[in-house]
Parts: structure tokens; sequence; C-alpha cells
């Protein structure tokens, strides 16, 4: 590596202490480095074609001699002088240049042949000891969060405190800047990727002592670019749904994801950002947000917890900047990004065939009203295969505190109330003939503490700094990293695939635990939560694989992260859900209501790993008992409405779900329609007209008709949707040629080239 700068004090973005000492120490190394280079550089009388060229005021532009103006090819680096006085480095590497301030060690411009994007700096910012070291965000105790929380982000409007410039190093594929205050060194990791430069940190301390540190934030600031007024921010596949222009908040007010999303994505007229984040270990929360110049800005806060020894390295997360020309689409640029990181769905995914979740005992709205036997359920499953379900999820049938089937006392012991072993076998082996598939829903955060099974795996049990056991929903937290635990977890599921013919499983909150002070070595207290999730998925897929299965996994996931995918064969789409529930309370017209839903499954279908495959529900058991609206979607939504929108999640691409009652309410002497029939014939349509290779497109009718194709690889088979989402009649008008009308639910009136829907009447065209 070649060492450019060292032992530099700065202020306030770098701004010189003004001690009259270190202005002579700086200015003299800074001379005698710029003869250097100078002299390094003047065998060439000219750049070479493609280089950047230095101008008066410090800035890289294309040399006019180049054969192409904005192609950069070089390997090299340049050191500049700015009007101030200053120098900067340019690294070139690999398309990209990136010009760093060498006063303050931050990049002031990334550009390849796509982009230029000017800024104030990337800055990550360490929370240490209770406190952020460089004050640039408020301080969160990730201590008392449940599992799916995270942390607010809180940017402050304060100035850089003093800090020192270590050095500046260039390395194969990038550069170093490695920056200390205090006791604490930060490393910024920048390596230049085809069209996206990365952004990792390394963490040290230089004291002998132990230091906690609390969150690490990655801050992309003062984006040139994209001013306020004009800039609009979107995180596709996460809510909040759609586009928010920054210009309704205040300066330095957040607009922030409620769960991990790993994408931001900067729109003003001409021009696209994509800024990225994945970190393997911990969830994170995202925002973005306008500074006090109304420039925007972005933070990654990663809920990081942990101990740092002196000589042990903290690697955090990696952040990307994509860049992309104005013909590029935005959305597709993340997936063949997703792809070239490495990010696939499993091989030979099980992922096909609509949802129906259930249990022998009814619904938990209810309180379990029914009370049957597996045995007795199993007699049952006719009716939910007729109905044209494929995919029978359970919800949990292991032994458990009271009522509450989500506090398991011990997962390898079936309850006896609902038949035990042999009630399972019976339900699997009956589901089995009528070729449905069975997913047992796994739950394994752990039982509560005075239990055998939570004593006798003290060492599985996340502990709180003073030792304590972690707590959540009165259960104990399992350390889902621990790896006893793991091999139970493997173990049990190929029991079950062995014994029954267990098909697959949903996971209960597998997005991770509770913080664990007492780690697996080498990770960190915070690591039991996203790592742990992962973790988890594995051993269950490990375990069906051990059996002969080839399983089809839902984990209860709501972070939609390219990380799970390797091992989901369905997302839980939670985030969906709840865009269709904000909409649904949002003062917008009906045909804004649909062009934003059908802007939301674009974006969020585009920005996936490549393969993806969704679960669509308008409501859960959690949905209809605790949280959001704690209703059923007919009650929600009205039952036509209802209709309409389980329609749209039936004939759009992924995996089609329901809760059991929302079919025929009655039965589980809940309020509403028998809807047995309607359901009966959507899932009849989507599997005998809609092609199952396919993709789908999108077409924005500027009305309450919620329209797009569904058309197979090759072309020569394409479906036209069409949902009136409104109350009202709507007409709209279509292409010419030969059509055939597939399906309709409700009524129509097809004249010519238009077609007048009746109000929340779904159509299924040929064309």
């Amino acid at each position: 590596m070649k060492y450019f700068f060292s032992n530099n004090k700065h202020n306030k973005w770098g701004n010189i202490n003004t001690k009259t000492h270190r202005n002579f120490e700086r200015m003299l190394a800074q001379s005698i480095l710029l003869a250097f280079m100078v002299l390094s550089l003047c065998s060439c009388t000219k750049n070479p074609p493609g280089d950047a060229q230095v101008t008066d005021n410090g800035k890289a532009v294309p040399d006019t001699n180049a054969a192409n103006d904005a192609s950069i090819s070089s390997a090299d680096h340049v050191l500049q002088d700015t009007e101030q006085g200053t120098t900067s480095i340019v690294f070139i590497k690999n398309g990209i240049s990136c010009t760093v301030d060498s006063t303050t060690g931050m990049v002031t411009q990334i550009k390849s042949d796509k982009q230029t994007i000017d800024l104030n700096g990337i800055l990550i910012e360490v929370g240490f000891n209770g406190t952020y070291q460089f004050d640039q965000l408020g301080y969160t105790s990730f201590g008392e969060l449940a599992t799916w929380e995270l942390p607010i982000v809180w940017p402050k409007m304060k100035p850089m405190p003093l800090y020192e410039l270590e050095g500046i190093k260039e390395t194969e594929n990038g550069f170093h800047v490695n920056i200390t205050k205090d006791m604490l060194t930060i490393s910024y990791h920048y390596e230049m990727l085809e069209n996206a430069l990365k952004v990792s940190a390394v963490i040290t301390t230089s004291e002998h002592t132990k230091q906690q540190i609390n969150g690490v934030g990655f801050m992309v600031k003062g984006i040139e670019s994209f001013n306020k007024e004009n800039t609009t921010v979107e995180f596709p596949g996460s809510t909040p749904a759609g586009k928010i222009a920054l210009k309704k908040y205040p300066k330095y007010s957040v607009v922030s994801t409620d769960y991990a999303s790993p994408i931001i994505q900067y729109q003003d007229d001409t021009s696209y950002l994509n800024i990225l984040f994945v970190n393997d270990q911990e969830k994170w929360t995202t925002g973005a947000y306008s500074d006090v110049n109304d420039k925007s800005c972005s933070v990654f806060l990663s809920a990081v917890e942990g101990y740092l020894k002196a000589g042990e390295e903290m690697v955090v997360g990696n952040l990307y900047l994509q860049l992309l020309n104005q013909t590029e689409d935005p959305y597709l640029a993340v997936q063949d990004f997703w792809s070239t990181l490495g990010y696939h769905t499993p091989a030979d995914s099980v992922n096909d065939g609509p949802v129906y979740s259930c249990h022998p005992y009814g619904t938990m709205d209810t309180n379990y009203f029914n009370r049957w036997t597996l045995q007795e359920y199993a007699e049952r499953l006719d009716r939910i295969a007729s109905m044209g379900f494929k995919n029978v999820w359970l919800l949990p049938i292991f032994y458990h505190t009271g009522d509450n089937v989500y506090e398991p006392i011990d997962q390898g012991v079936i309850d006896g109330r609902y038949g035990g072993e042999e009630g399972a076998s019976a339900f699997i082996s009956q589901a089995h003939e009528l070729n449905l598939r069975v997913l047992f829903d796994l739950v394994p955060h752990g039982p509560r503490p005075v239990y055998a099974f939570a004593k006798e795996h003290d060492d599985w049990i996340s502990k709180k700094q003073d030792g304590k056991n972690q707590i959540e929903w009165e259960c104990v937290s399992f350390d889902y990293n621990n790896p006893g635990y793991y091999n139970y977890t493997v173990d049990l599921l190929a029991y079950y695939a062995n014994t029954f013919g267990l098909d697959g499983a949903r996971i209960d909150c597998s997005m991770g635990g509770l913080s664990n002070w007492q780690p697996v070595e080498g990770l960190r207290p915070s690591s039991s939560g996203l790592a742990g999730g992962l973790n988890i998925t594995k051993a269950i897929r490990e375990g069906f694989l051990q059996a002969g299965v080839n399983p089809i996994l839902l984990p209860e996931n709501f972070h939609p992260i390219p990380t799970y995918a390797e091992y989901t064969d369905i997302f839980y789409d939670m985030p969906l859900f709840r865009a269709i529930h904000d909409l649904n309370h949002s003062d917008i017209t009906e045909a804004e209501y649909v062009k934003r839903l059908e802007t939301w499954l674009e974006a969020e279908h585009k920005t996936s790993v490549k393969g993806q495959v969704k679960l669509r529900f308008l409501g859960n058991h959690d949905t209809v008992t605790w949280t959001f609206d704690a209703e059923r979607p007919q009650t929600f939504y009205g039952v036509e409405k209802a209709k309409s929108l389980w329609s749209i999640l039936s004939f759009i691409d992924g995996v089609p779900f329901i809760y059991q009652g929302d079919e025929d309410p009655a039965t589980y002497h809940l309020e509403g329609e028998n809807l047995e029939a309607f359901f009966t014939d959507i899932l009849s349509a989507r599997e005998n007209y809609l092609p199952a290779d396919y993709e789908i497109s999108y077409i924005y009718t500027e009305s309450p008709v919620f329209a797009f194709t569904r058309h197979s690889q090759d072309g020569k088979d394409t479906k036209l949707v069409l949902v009136n989402l409104s109350s009202d009649s709507n007409t709209m008008d279509l292409d010419d040629g030969t059509r055939e009308i597939l399906y309709c639910s409700g009524n129509y009136q097809l004249d010519s080239n238009r077609i007048t829907l009746a109000p929340y009447t779904s159509i299924i065209i040929q064309k």
C-alpha cells in the first residue's frame, strides 16, 4: 500500500488547528509531498486518454483529448491544488474516480462514466461508552428494545469536533482513510467496484482496557447534486411506502423506515442515486434528511453492541453508493447489483402454491373456539384443498403455556391436547393424500424461565451485561448463534421430516433475538440479532436436507435484506401488508391509491434478489389480534374492497395467503360473509389462466383501475388483469386485437375497445 498522508490535526471537517506549529508542520509536509508528486508526474506531457485532468478550482474533469470524455480507465492517482490552497488526492480505480480532501480525509467527489456525485463526505459515527464520538447522532440505547424494534435515527446540527487524520493509503482496488478520535481509530475502507463505491468500517482502540461500542452510523453528508427543494427519497421494498419529498420535512428531520431497509434512493428532476447498506450481523435503521444547506443526507445506523479490546478489530457493515446513468432503470440496477455481490435464492427452491394458515383449535381472535384434535381437523382438510390451496401452515402445536401457542415449553413435544405425535402423523398423511404440503410453525425464542427446558439449556440463553437472562414476551431469549442450539434445531427438524414427512416450516421471529453479552467466541453481543436469525434459518434448512427433504421455508423476517435470500423460499412480505394498510389510512383519491400501490409493487419487485418469491396477504394471526388495527380484512377494508385486494394479491407475482376464518368467518363465530366460493374462483383462475413462468408489467391508468399484464417469458402468452378498486364504475380503453374474457368477479360491459368495470370488479383478459 502507498502511504500518502499522516499525523495532521483537524477540526470541523478538517479545518486546521490554529496553533502555529501545527500549521507549519502541515504546510511543510504538504509542500514536500507535493514537490515529490509533481516530479513524479512531470515525465508525462499530458494525461493519457480517459485520465482526469486538474483545473484551477481543483475539480477533476474529463480530458478533452480522450476518445470518450467521460471514460476513466487509469489506475493512477493525482495530487491536486485547490483554490483554498489545500490539497486533494484523486484515486482512479476500476472506472471510478474518488476525490479525497487530504486535510479532512473525507471523500468530496465520486465519478464514473455514468454519474458524478459531489458531497461533503462520508462519516463513520461510532457510539462509544454511552455517547457518539463525533456527536453527529443522538445516543440511543438498544438494550431495552424488543426484537422487532430498532433505534431512532437522530442526526444533530453540530460541527465536527477535533480529530486526527492518521493517514491515507492506496490499496489494490481503492484506498483507506484512518482517523483517530481520543482512543478510537476508525479506518474507512473504500473499494471501487464497477459503478459503485463500497465503504466498510474497521474500529480499533488504543486503550488497554475493553471499551463498549454502542452503535455505528454510516452517514453520507451533503450530497450536492440533490437539493431539498426538488429531491424525493424512496425506500424500495420497505416502509414507508412510495416517494417522499424532502421539502416537506424541516432540516435534520429524518424520514426513516421502521425496519431495516437496505436501499435509499434519491431522485431529482434528472437523476437517481442509490445508497445501499448490508450488515451481516446486526439489524439497522435507515434514514434520509436534509442538512443546514438543504442538501440531501443519509444515515444507516447499525444496532451494534459489544466490547472492544485493545488489539481487536471491529468490522461493521458495507455501504454502497451506486452510480447510475439517466437511461438506466434505478430499480433493476439494484437487483443486478445484488447478483454481482453473490446474493441468490435457494437452488431448486420450493415456493409455489397458495398458503393457508390454521390451527386445530381454531383462530387466535376467537381464543381457539373449536378445540379439535389434529386427527379431527385432518377430516376437514379436503375443504382447504378444494379451494385451491397447496400449502398448510400450522400455527405452533408444541407443548406450550396455557392457550398461548407462541410460548412453547418444549418444541420437541407435540402437545397432547392436539393429539400428540399420532395426531401430527395423521394430519400430515391426510394432507399428502390431498397434495397439500404441511409447514410447522417453529418458535425458536425459548420458553418461560421456570420450565425445565430453559433451566437445562442455560448456556443457550442470551444474557444481559449483569449476567441475568434476557427476557422477551415473558420467555427467555435463546441465542440462535449458539452451536448447541444450532445442532439441536438441525436434529429436531430432521426428526420431524423423517418421522412425519414434514414439508417445511414457517419460522417465528426469524429476525433474531436480544443481545447476548456472553456471546459465542468471535461474535458481538448484538450478533444474536440478525446473524442469529440467519443462523437459525440455516439450521432448519440443514435439518430438512439431512432428512432428504427439499423444504419450503417461510421465515418471519420483516427486513427485505438480501442476506436471507439464499435460505428463504418465500419472503414474509409484511412490508406490503403495511403499505396497503397505510394507504387505506391515507387521505388520497382512489386513483392516487392505485398509482402508489402499483409504484410500490414495481419498486419492490425490481429491487429484490432475482427470483425471490413473496407471501402476499391482507392479514395474519398477529394483525387480527394485537397489531395495527387488530381486525379482519373484511372489517378493515369492507368486504368488496377486500375481495378486490385479494384478487390483486392472487394475480400478481408471489404466493397468496389467507388466515383461517377469512373464507368463512361464521365457522369461528366471527362476523362476515362466506367467501369460500370467491377464494375457490380466484385461486382456480390463478392456476388455470395465468402463466407460471412469467413477468409482471404494471400499467398506470391514472384511474382507480389497477392494471397489469402477466406474460410468459417467451412473450407468446399475455394476460391483461384489471381490478377496479373503486366504489364507482370505471371505463378504460383497450388496445386493438382479439381478446377473450377468461375470468370475472363482478360485472363488466365490453363495447368495442372500451370496457366498463362495475365497482370492485376483477377481470382477466387474454390478449
